[in-house]
């Protein structure tokens, strides 16, 4: 009996040496571990993260945001024209220019009368003597055969005088048309914005142009 308890003591006493060791062992590691560098990252839990993000957007919800300049200006978006020469256009932007307008030019194309055909349509040969004749019987020297047997009986500038030719004309039992002959031009307007308090400052640059007026356009 005595025996064992010699053993049971010296049992502890190889625990305890053994435990004092490795505590030993343990604080020396710590004290050849090399300094951390102040650009290591620090590891964050994922429940310390989502309560930073939480903390981030409650701070945004409460800023006031900006808004950008010139935001709450009404914009009016106008053109002005058309101009029928170049001309005349860079004239008038000289003026929207000093007036702080900065247009832009744009061109477009036009089909405009440039003056009235009457005349009797294609037909054969005999008819077209035929018809010339009736024309001839009411003293009516006014007209020409032409290409396809076409009867001209006149070109006109102005649409009065043409109607009353193609008037004329069927009085006598002729079936005349009356044509209008097209020329493609090329017109000028100037595109700009300003603030919709600005608009009645154009109203008297226009009104001494009766050939061009303002009008309302999309704004880009």
């Amino acid at each position: 009996m005595r025996h064992v308890v010699y053993l049971l003591v010296l049992a502890n006493l190889v625990f305890l040496g053994w435990n004092m060791f490795q505590n030993q062992s343990a604080r020396q590691a710590e004290r050849n571990l090399p300094p951390i560098p102040d650009t290591a990252v620090s590891l964050v839990t994922l429940q310390e993260k989502e309560q930073a993000t939480a903390g981030d957007v409650s701070v945004i919800d409460t800023m006031t945001v900006n808004e950008p300049p010139g935001a709450g200006v009404s914009l009016l978006c106008q053109t002005l024209g058309p101009f029928s020469v170049r001309a005349a256009m860079q004239e008038m932007e000289a003026k929207l220019v000093t007036m702080d307008i900065e247009p832009k030019q744009r061109e477009t194309a036009k089909q405009r009368p440039i003056g009235y055909w009457v005349h009797l349509p294609e037909m054969e040969r005999a008819e077209a003597r035929r018809q010339a004749q009736i024309l001839d019987d009411h003293n009516d020297k006014e007209y020409f055969i032409g290409k396809d047997n076409v009867l001209s009986l006149g070109a006109f500038q102005d649409i009065n005088r043409a109607k009353k030719r193609l008037k004329r004309i069927r009085k006598l039992g002729l079936d005349a048309q009356l044509e209008t002959r097209y020329r493609t031009v090329a017109e000028y307007w100037l595109d700009f914005e300003l603030e919709a308090a600005e608009g009645e400052q154009l109203t008297g640059l226009v009104a001494d142009d009766q050939e061009v007026w303002l009008q309302d356009r999309a704004c880009y």
